[in-house]
């Protein structure tokens, strides 16, 4: 990961402005948004994860030239009963990230769905990015890629497949986040609130009128 622009930098590496951004994953339960977390923000697979409750709490950075653009992520949950939280999380989030299972046509729907959401409730100005995740068992692949390609494109949205378990374009996913978010807001240059990574995959209140559960 490291020596290449858009790795994540050590702590404390970090040169030029930081801009803090608010991220959000969300799609159906079991598609993987908290292993591509993991793997972003850890470099991390369990073959077997716990459902997030609620929403999980990570923070990750990417390096972009002189700019160092730290995600503040929430991670939440995808069954239907959390549903009604979600707009707690993404509500005021520059990006986010909706996540489907390749292998399986009903979580692409249920992503359009998410896309729906966001388009009429979140920022008009965020940053929408389709993840098809599981790109490991292509094989048994349910969701074509020029299908959900297609999608994007007409919602304006950025796609890549993903697999959380072989690491590969999870740090590019966020890389190009990262790239097409304003470096002059959202953010702006920020001090340093919390060092290194904060993983939480416990129930997580944000105070001050924030989110709770």
């Amino acid at each position: 990961m490291a020596g290449r622009q858009g790795a994540q930098r050590p702590n404390g590496a970090t040169q030029g402005k930081i801009c803090q951004f608010k991220l959000v994953l969300l799609g159906e339960s079991a598609v993987g948004k908290s292993s591509l977390v993991l793997r972003f923000v850890k470099g991390q697979f369990h073959e077997y994860q716990e459902s997030t409750i609620g929403a999980a709490f990570l923070t990750q950075t990417v390096c972009l030239d002189d700019t160092t653009v730290k995600f503040e992520i929430w991670d939440t949950a995808g069954q239907e009963r959390y549903h009604s939280l979600a707009p707690m999380y993404y509500r005021g989030a520059q990006a986010a990230i909706v996540v489907f299972d390749i292998t399986n046509q009903d979580t692409f729907a249920r992503a359009k769905g998410w896309v729906k959401e966001l388009q009429r409730q979140a920022s008009p100005n965020i940053v929408i990015a389709l993840a098809g995740n599981k790109a490991d068992l292509a094989q048994k692949r349910m969701v074509e890629y020029e299908e959900a390609q297609a999608y994007a494109e007409e919602n304006s949205l950025l796609f890549i497949e993903t697999s959380a378990k072989t690491a590969m374009n999870v740090n590019e996913i966020f890389l190009a986040i990262a790239k097409k978010l304003p470096k002059n807001e959202g953010g702006g240059p920020t001090q340093s609130r919390q060092s290194g990574v904060k993983l939480n995959n416990e129930q997580t209140q944000q105070s001050e009128g924030g989110c709770c559960k």
